[in-house]
């Protein structure tokens, strides 16, 4: 096959358990890059929670973030698509959530930095027991007194909103909830969160978005991913790749099965169909 883009989510995907980079995967994108082809980070991050390691690895020029609700140019920091909340959506959610009974840490992503509540930023490891994520959380998250106020008085979109649950019960009550809430599209990446986007926001469209950019066709693209928030680029590739630690529905839509994110499965799916 000829593969001319190669996007890649990273939580459960690209980077390990630890949230590191393996050697093996660096190398394999570094050889595809050297071949001409896009390397293209597709992630639920801002751009600040890309690794600076894969940002400044050859071939990587563009990124797909808060699951495509904005595609940049990492050189020129042009955007190159987007696709955002209302303010008024939002603070609509964000009510909704703080109002109701269960116990919900609530982010909205702006302009590429998450704000969130102090109270939350004061107790993140209750809401974020994994210390990896309770990492990236603190890296990409500016904590302000009320966040709900500041899209009030400061915004008129918004990227995405980002909930973490204490309870599994919680965040099934609350996806049933946001069901009924027309223009947005609701996804997850981890086993306690949720995350919001404004409809027509997820990384396949993205994809499509950038390899047409590009002047590259969609069968000429390859992509790789592990959550719900990957399903619709895994399945809008033209060759999705799901690795083996993913969940069923990104099994379901893909081309391939590789090995899983902690033995460099990017990189195995690369070797075998690519390089």
């Amino acid at each position: 096959m000829t593969i001319k883009l190669i996007a890649t989510d990273l939580d459960g995907t690209f980077v390990d358990d630890q949230k590191q980079m393996l050697a093996e995967n660096i190398r394999a994108l570094t050889e595809c890059a050297e071949r001409g082809i896009q390397i293209v980070p597709a992630t639920g991050r801002t751009i600040i929670g890309i690794p600076d390691e894969l940002k400044n690895l050859p071939g990587v020029r563009y990124a797909i973030t808060v699951n495509g609700a904005v595609v940049v140019d990492l050189k020129t920091e042009e955007v190159i698509s987007s696709c955002l909340l209302k303010a008024e959506t939002a603070v609509k959610i964000m009510e909704l959530v703080r109002d109701c009974e269960d116990d919900i840490m609530y982010d909205a992503y702006i302009g590429g930095i998450g704000y969130t509540r102090q109270s939350f930023w004061d107790n993140l490891a209750h809401y974020v027991p994994n210390q990896g994520i309770h990492d990236l959380v603190r890296k990409t998250r500016k904590p302000v007194p009320d966040n709900i106020e500041y899209i009030r008085e400061n915004c008129e979109y918004v990227d995405k909103i980002n909930l973490f649950f204490v309870k599994e019960e919680a965040r099934v009550r609350m996806r049933n909830v946001l069901a009924d809430i027309p223009g947005i599209l609701v996804s997850s990446s981890l086993a306690n969160n949720l995350e919001i986007n404004a409809a027509g926001a997820d990384k396949g469209n993205a994809l499509i978005r950038l390899a047409a950019h590009l002047g590259i066709r969609q069968e000429e693209t390859m992509a790789f991913g592990d959550g719900e928030n990957d399903v619709s680029m895994i399945r809008m590739a033209g060759f999705g790749v799901a690795m083996e630690n993913a969940e069923e529905c990104v099994k379901a839509v893909a081309d391939h099965i590789t090995v899983t994110n902690n033995e460099a499965g990017v990189a195995a799916a690369i070797r075998k169909f690519v390089l």
